[in-house]
């Protein structure tokens, strides 16, 4: 699946991972937390990112408070988050993962 990275170094770029639980856990170096970022997209993170000490992913944290997905206001990211897209070629969401559409973006989140 084409998803995008962003990473707490800066980076946003397009990778391709394998489907299932397993690789979203590689992606993000541990235990998966769901993030629903829209009806298009979701997005995944290590659960246990703050406990293991992982830096602040501040380009993650701006696309959850610009896109107000429910972020308490101290509350932050950390570590690597991956987004996938949510709809299927029929436009529906059937709890499976997809590619993360070319469309999702804005001005601020620029892939490498």
């Amino acid at each position: 699946m084409k998803a995008l990275l962003i990473t707490p170094d800066h980076v946003v770029k397009t990778v391709e991972i394998d489907s299932g639980l397993a690789s979203l856990q590689k992606a993000v170096g541990g235990m998966i937390e769901y993030i629903p970022i829209s009806d298009e997209v979701h997005a995944f993170i290590d659960e246990e990112g703050k406990l293991k000490g992982k830096e602040i992913n501040t380009i993650a944290t701006m696309v959850c408070r610009k896109l107000e997905v429910g972020l308490q206001p101290d509350d932050m990211i950390v570590g690597d988050m991956i987004i996938l897209g949510s709809l299927n070629a029929d436009g529906q969401s059937d709890g499976s993962s997809y590619d993360v559409p070319d469309s999702f973006g804005h001005p601020w989140l620029e892939r490498n």
